[in-house]
């Protein structure tokens, strides 16, 4: 008995096709699971990085704000020169992706980016209204 299993096992050399389709179904079924998975990721960090802008040219606005104390005198070169890493726009079709486009109103200012995911996140600060500060998001998202 002991040497037939002997020669059996000495006859195969390698796997059969059944144990070939268990292996090859195994990695399709992960794959399956972690790629819809990593697409969403990727997507909320491109959410996040354009939240990011919108925070960075509020701050740089501000910046430019506490020297001349109005939002009406303020252009996009001013902002530009405060914070050169953001690309300001003036008008939202200009504005692309990684960048942000600013409005300015003798009350506050308008600060729009759109992330790479196709979301457009807002920032909108107008003193005359009450809460002063909205934040709108195109699309099922928050801030």
């Amino acid at each position: 008995m002991i040497n037939r299993l002997r020669n059996r096992a000495e006859r195969q050399q390698g796997f059969t096709l059944i144990e070939l389709l268990v292996v090859v179904i195994i990695i399709g079924l992960l794959a399956a699971i972690a790629i819809p998975t990593f697409l969403g990721q990727r997507d909320r960090a491109n959410d996040a990085a354009a939240k990011s802008l919108v925070r960075n040219a509020a701050s740089a606005i501000e910046a430019a704000y506490a020297d001349t104390q109005s939002y009406a005198s303020l252009d996009v070169a001013k902002v530009q020169a405060i914070e050169p890493s953001i690309t300001f726009h003036a008008t939202n079709n200009a504005a692309a992706s990684d960048q942000v486009a600013v409005t300015f109103v003798a009350a506050g200012y308008t600060i729009t980016s759109a992330s790479k995911s196709g979301k457009v996140f807002q920032l909108q600060k107008n003193t005359a209204n009450t809460p002063p500060i909205t934040r709108t998001c195109g699309g099922t998202c928050t801030w």
